[in-house]
C-alpha cells in the first residue's frame, strides 16, 4: 500500500487534477474549505489517468485525483486534532474570534507570530485567570494543525498525572515522555497549578530543557510570577522561559475575558 507521502508526491508531479485551479485546504475548525458533491475532474471515481510527456493521458495507469487528496488531508487533520487533545467546547477559540483590543493586543500579535512561525518559537503568557490565555493557546494549536503540523495541548497537572500513571505499562512512560519532548508544538497550560514535588519539577525541567536546547516551539500559560513558580526553588524553569533568545514573555493586565466579550456583544 502506498504511503500518503507517496500519493501526495505523485499528485504534485503532473496529474490533470493538480493543473486545475482547485487547491485543497482544511480550515481551523476542520471543515473542507472547497467541498463539492462530485468532483468535476474524476466524476467521483477518485482516480485519474496521469499525463505523459506528450501531454496525452496514459490510460494504462491511474493515480489519485485531487479530491482523494482532499479526503486524505481532511482525515489526517481529524487524526491530528484528536491527538492534540484540545479542551471540549473550544471549537470557536480561534484567532478570528479573539477580542484583541486594548491590553490583549500584544498577546494576540505574539501568539499569531508563533502560530505562523514568523519569528518567536517560545511564548509565555502570564496573567490572572480568564484573561484569554487559554483561548490564544488553543488558537495557536488550531492554526498549526490547519497547516498540517502536529501539536499537543496539555493541562500541566493532568499531563504529569498521566505521565506518572504510565509507569504501570511497560514502555509507556518512555513513549509518552519522548512525545512531549519532541512533538513539533507543545502547549503547557496552567503551569504552576501542579503539586510541587521533586519528581514533578524534575519532569517539567526535563521537558523545558530539551525543547530549549533543540529550539522546539513551546507555549506556556501561567498565573504565577515566573520567578516564583511552585517548587522551582532554583528558578531554573522560570529562567529558561525568561531568557530563551527565541522566546517572548507577555504579561496580560486585562479584565476578565468573558466579561469583555459580554460587553462587546451588548
Amino acid at each position: 500500500m502506498e504511503s500518503i507521502k507517496s500519493i501526495l508526491s505523485q499528485l504534485k508531479n503532473g496529474t490533470p487534477a493538480d493543473r486545475s485551479d482547485r487547491q485543497p485546504e482544511v480550515s481551523e475548525t476542520g471543515r473542507q474549505t472547497n467541498p463539492s458533491a462530485e468532483c468535476r475532474i474524476c466524476g467521483g471515481v477518485g482516480v485519474v489517468h496521469p499525463l505523459g510527456g506528450d501531454g496525452k493521458p496514459r490510460y494504462g495507469e491511474v493515480i489519485p485525483c485531487v479530491c482523494s487528496r482532499e479526503r486524505l488531508l481532511r482525515e489526517r487533520y481529524e487524526r491530528m486534532l484528536k491527538f492534540c487533545q484540545l479542551p471540549a467546547a473550544t471549537e470557536d477559540w480561534t484567532f478570528e474570534n479573539f477580542d484583541a483590543s486594548g491590553a490583549l493586543r500584544e498577546a494576540y500579535e505574539a501568539a499569531l507570530e508563533l502560530a505562523e512561525e514568523r519569528g518567536i518559537k517560545w511564548l509565555t503568557l502570564v496573567g490572572p485567570v480568564d484573561v484569554g490565555k487559554s483561548h490564544l493557546s488553543v488558537a495557536i494549536c488550531r492554526r498549526w494543525l490547519a497547516r498540517g503540523k502536529p501539536a499537543r495541548y496539555v493541562l500541566v497537572p493532568l499531563m504529569l498525572e498521566e505521565l506518572r500513571s504510565s509507569y504501570q505499562w511497560e514502555g509507556e512512560y518512555d513513549r509518552q515522555l519522548d512525545f512531549l519532548l519532541k512533538v513539533p508544538l507543545l502547549v503547557l497550560d496552567d503551569l504552576g497549578t501542579q503539586k510541587p514535588t521533586e519528581w514533578v519539577i524534575e519532569k517539567l525541567m526535563l521537558v523545558v530543557d530539551y525543547r530549549y536546547v533543540n529550539a522546539l516551539p513551546l507555549v506556556v500559560t501561567t498565573n504565577r510570577p515566573l520567578d516564583d513558580l511552585p517548587g522551582d526553588t532554583e528558578r531554573r524553569i522560570g529562567s529558561r522561559l525568561l531568557r530563551a533568545p527565541f522566546g517572548k514573555v507577555v504579561y496580560i493586565d486585562a479584565t476578565e475575558y468573558r466579561l469583555r466579550r459580554r460587553r462587546g456583544a451588548s
